[in-house]
């Protein structure tokens, strides 16, 4: 992946200013979390990793569209690869979002607001929890580009995509299913929940359902990145 390109996204997005209102929001979100101690351990965390998904999806919505079509067109021709033009807006978007999950895990492990520490495997599925999180919101904010919906329409109907995955249907609605096969549908954002909830501050043990999860965010997200970019490749085509 051609860095300086990465660097470039970063560069051309934080000109636009369109970070402000999603970072205030999270940054107000972040200290409210931790305005009360000790503060529990798991079912916290599944609440950060359900912020960093809505989070990644209101940044990456934003930084997907921060390009004018003339700039896209410019920067395509230079690249001379719409493929890896694509490419690296998700890349991007994934380095951009990393610094605020690792601030959101590291910040009340170092101020000792939990009530007890964390081992160094726990620290580590928490990375990972919220690496897929934050690349299953890339992975569909992506779709929510101004090249297939109207400007007016991205926002509300991006609300509601992320009130339909982020809540958890399977669990409310356990007898039910239709439900439950509808939700198969929909990235794995809470596979975990009831696991990390009812966990409480017990040690968190790396086993087959994590792997799963981990097999299945990842070839959730790559598949609609892959329909993603061929949808959009073949949008400019025409």
């Amino acid at each position: 992946m051609n860095i300086s390109l990465i660097k470039y996204n970063i560069s051309y997005y934080a000109k636009t200013l369109k970070f402000i209102a999603p970072v205030l929001v999270f940054t107000t979100v972040h200290l409210y979390l931790y305005s009360r101690i000790p503060v529990p351990i798991w079912s916290n965390f599944y609440l950060t990793a359900i912020i960093v998904f809505i989070f990644t999806n209101w940044i990456g919505t934003s930084f997907i569209n921060s390009e004018d079509r003339t700039q896209q067109y410019i920067t395509r021709l230079h690249i001379n690869n719409e493929t890896i033009y694509h490419i690296s807006k998700i890349v991007s978007i994934l380095v951009l979002m990393t610094p605020f999950y690792i601030l959101l895990i590291f910040y009340p492990i170092v101020f000792g607001f939990f009530v007890r520490s964390l081992l160094f495997i726990e620290i580590l599925a928490m990375l990972i929890i919220h690496f897929m999180f934050s690349l299953m919101g890339t992975a569909v904010s992506i779709f929510f580009n101004v090249d297939f919906h109207n400007q007016k329409t991205v926002l509300p109907l991006q609300a509601l995509v992320i009130l339909v995955i982020a809540v958890p249907f399977a669990v409310t609605f356990e007898d039910n299913v239709f439900v439950q096969y509808i939700t198969y549908l929909l990235p794995p954002i809470n596979f975990l929940g009831q696991r990390l909830h009812d966990l409480d501050n017990g040690i968190f043990i790396l086993d087959n359902n994590f792997l799963i999860f981990i097999l299945y965010s990842l070839g959730y997200s790559l598949a609609l990145i892959v329909i993603y970019i061929l949808l959009i490749r073949n949008k400019n085509k025409h």
